[in-house]
This record gives C-alpha cells, sequence and structure tokens, in this order.
C-alpha cells in the first residue's frame, strides 16, 4: 500500500478506548477468513452507507476523491476506503496493493466507529493520542467535520441492510453490544490487574525521584548560603608582583 503526500510526522492520537478490547478474540477469525467473504460484506457496507448518506460523500470528496487505509489496532485488519461522490469503495488492503492512499488512520475499532457515527470528540481523539494520523491530515479533518455535522446511525444501517430480516437483525446487535460490553468489562478488569503492580512501582519510583530532587535542591541552596558567608572580602589595591618597579623622577 503506497502512501503519498505525508507533510506531516504522525499526530499521536490514549484516552477512554483501550486497544485492548473484545475485537481482539475475534481478530485470528477474521483474518483467517475467505477474502471473497469479507469483500462481500464490505460493498454491501459501503454500499448501504452511500445510499444513506450520499451528501456525506459529496461534501467529503467536493474538491477531490481521495483513498485512506484505516487499520483497527485490535483487529489486525487494515481496510482500504475510498472517499468518492459516485464511487465509493471499501475492501480488505493487500500488501500488493498499488492504489496510493492520501492519509492512515489507526487506533482501536470502538474508537474508529465513534469517529464514524461522530458521536464522540474528533479532535479530543486525534490529541489524546487514541487515533494516529498519517499523510494529509487536512482531508482527515475534512472527513472528520462532515462526520460531525451528520447524525450516521451504524445500527439502522446494519439492520436495514438485511432486508425483510431486518427485525431480528436488530435483536441479534442488542444481545451482541451486551455481550461486548460485557467482554470489555472482564478485559479491563483483567488489564487492571496485569498493570497494577507495575503501576504501582513506577509511581514509587517517580515518588522517590522527586524526593531525592528536593533534597539535592535543598543541598545545593545550603552550599550556596555557606559560601557566601566564607568568601574574603575584597581588600582595596592589591600588590602585583611582576609590575615594573617605580623609578625616581629626575630633575635637570
Amino acid at each position: 500500500m503506497i502512501l503519498r503526500g505525508i507533510k506531516t510526522p504522525e499526530h499521536h492520537v490514549t484516552g477512554s478506548y483501550p486497544s485492548f478490547t473484545p475485537f481482539l478474540l475475534a481478530s485470528p477469525f477474521v483474518r483467517n477468513a475467505p477474502n471473497l467473504f469479507i469483500e462481500r460484506v464490505c460493498r454491501h457496507a459501503i454500499a448501504t452507507m452511500h445510499r444513506r448518506y450520499r451528501p456525506v460523500f459529496e461534501r467529503v470528496a467536493e474538491q477531490e476523491a481521495f483513498a485512506l487505509l484505516i487499520s483497527p489496532t485490535d483487529l489486525d485488519l487494515p481496510f482500504y476506503l475510498r472517499i468518492d461522490a459516485n464511487r465509493p469503495a471499501l475492501r480488505p488492503a493487500r500488501q500488493t496493493d498499488e492504489e496510493p492512499v492520501a492519509a492512515k488512520i489507526s487506533g482501536p475499532l470502538p474508537a474508529l466507529l465513534a469517529l464514524l457515527q461522530g458521536t464522540s470528540d474528533g479532535d479530543a481523539l486525534f490529541f489524546s493520542r487514541t487515533l494516529r494520523i498519517e499523510g494529509r491530515t487536512e482531508l482527515v479533518v475534512a472527513l472528520r467535520n462532515a462526520l460531525d455535522g451528520e447524525a450516521i446511525d451504524l445500527r439502522s444501517a446494519i439492520s436495514e441492510s438485511f432486508g425483510l430480516m431486518g427485525p431480528a437483525a436488530r435483536v441479534a446487535l442488542r444481545i451482541t453490544e451486551k455481550i461486548y460490553q460485557q467482554l470489555q468489562h472482564d478485559m479491563n478488569r483483567s488489564a487492571d490487574a496485569l498493570t497494577s503492580p507495575s503501576t504501582k512501582r513506577l509511581l514509587g519510583l517517580e515518588k522517590r525521584s522527586a524526593e531525592q530532587v528536593t533534597t539535592l535542591s535543598k543541598i545545593e541552596k545550603s552550599i550556596q548560603r555557606r559560601n557566601r558567608h566564607t568568601r574574603p572580602a575584597p581588600s582595596g589595591a592589591t600588590k602585583d608582583d611582576f609590575a615594573m618597579p617605580a623609578t625616581p623622577l629626575i630633575h635637570k
């Protein structure tokens, strides 16, 4: 995948969206799923989104059509997304792709979905180190602004895509969301249990370091005061051992 137009360094964007998510559990299954199946799901999803939210695509791609590389850090499956008013595209990205992308957005999938739906502060995601951006940042900002002004409902879009099975799909989505929330809660507790000892040790080291800095500062101030009190007072004229001897004036 070719990344073009890199004008700025990576903008590290960790907040309330951890990378340790239940999507990590699904990653091996998604990664080993048949490509044809994933590509069909992606095509169906982008077609549904384009049909429901065409004005968003038109506003974002008003000046130029462009492609993005979407890289969920908890799914290990990057996606190629083309923003085009007439022919948008979404599919798994491939290493052999020669189509250039204007920018790359990487981060936890829940944060990416929240950005897509406009339910979170895009600036907060970018500047709280939840998301990372490489490439043409102005295009990502334009996409974020367009999404912020549009109420995108992924649940409705997904259930609508099932046609007559829409009501059953909505029930399945609600059950899936409850399972996901419970899994996320359990994974957060596991992460806290694993990292808590290290965090406590780091906090202890930081506290001791701060105490040592304070102690060294006090010692330095004490030495400076002592030097001021013991320094000899400057005398008047000092004798120069290398000066020429004075010669008496001779009057003729």
